[in-house]
Formats: structure tokens, sequence, C-alpha cells
């Protein structure tokens, strides 16, 4: 889940710039940049106790909800499109980076320095691969005179993963749930 949910967040990461600093300027994309950080260390503290208490179903589709709308927002455009994408893509971060640790912790039974070492190796994993598909991606839409058409991309990526992982899901849950009631 780890990897899927930076893979899905990394586009906003590597490409933003790409798309906001020529439509808008560098000073404004630094300042979403900086309203984006400021966002993440006022409201992850606040919000820690309640995505806590979310099933993981629930995280992941609050999540990439939040994602796939911060996406939809930036591809709109314009200064607000923008920055009001980048909110929602903070507040996207916040509930799946966070879930996804808690549960990683919840459902290991190794110490918690080696569940945190194998959830950055998947993180590196997901920032990795979204570059190479995003920069595919990204490029073609830039030479096709749509970057928006990226960020629909996405935003439909964004969507239809949590339906995926969803799916695949309920299966292992039964099969967790006979094996703690035997």
């Amino acid at each position: 889940m780890t990897v899927l949910s930076v893979y899905a967040f990394m586009f906003f990461q590597h490409y933003l710039a790409l798309y906001a600093v020529p439509r808008t300027s560098a000073a404004f994309y630094g300042a979403v940049l900086t309203g984006y950080a400021a966002l993440l260390v006022v409201a992850q503290p606040l919000l820690a106790e309640r995505v806590a208490a979310l099933s993981y179903p629930a995280a992941l589709r609050w999540g990439f909800g939040a994602m796939a709308a911060g996406m939809a927002a930036i591809g709109a455009g314009g200064h607000v499109g923008i920055a009001v994408g980048g909110a929602l893509l903070c507040l996207g971060e916040i509930v799946l980076f966070l879930k996804n640790d808690l549960e990683a912790l919840a459902r290991s039974s190794a110490a918690p320095a080696s569940v945190f070492g194998r959830q950055r190796l998947a993180a590196g994993i997901g920032a990795f691969a979204s570059g190479v598909v995003g920069g595919q991606l990204y490029g073609a839409a830039e030479s096709a005179g749509s970057a928006r058409a990226f960020w629909a991309a996405v935003c439909l990526q964004c969507l239809l993963l949590p339906v995926f992982l969803l799916r695949r899901r309920p299966a292992r849950d039964r099969e967790g749930s006979r094996a703690g009631a035997g």
C-alpha cells in the first residue's frame, strides 16, 4: 500500500514545478510549497488521532480521494486551483502516509525500526516508479499541448487505486478473521 500511496502522491512532488511555474510564477510556486509544509506541520498532529481511528479501507478512500481531488484542482489550473490542489494533496498525504505506517506497525511482529525501514524502502520504490512513469506521461502531455491531461490521468489513477486495493483486501481480511477466531 505504501508503494502505491507514494507512487500516486509523488506525481505532485515531481511535476508541480514544471506545471505551475510557467503558468503562475516561481514565487507563487514557492508560496504553495511553503503553505503545504506549514499545513503539514500544523494539521498532522491535529488529525493524528482521527487518522489512527479510521479503518484502513476508510483511510484509503479518504486519502486517495483527497489526492484525486487535489490532482483535479491542479489540472483546473490557475492560482486557486494549484493552491487548493496542494492543500488537498497535503491532507491526502497526512491520511495515507500516517495510516500506512500505523497499519504496518500493527500488522508486523518485527521491531519498529525494521518496520519503518521497510516502509521507507517502499516509499523509495513508489517515488522511483512515479518518476519513471510520470516522466513519460508528463512529456507526452506537454508534447500534445495539454499538461492538464497529465493531471487528469493522475487523478484517474488516484480514483482507481483504492477501488483495486479494496476489492483485493476483503479476502485477506476474512482469512485473517478466521485464523484469529480459531
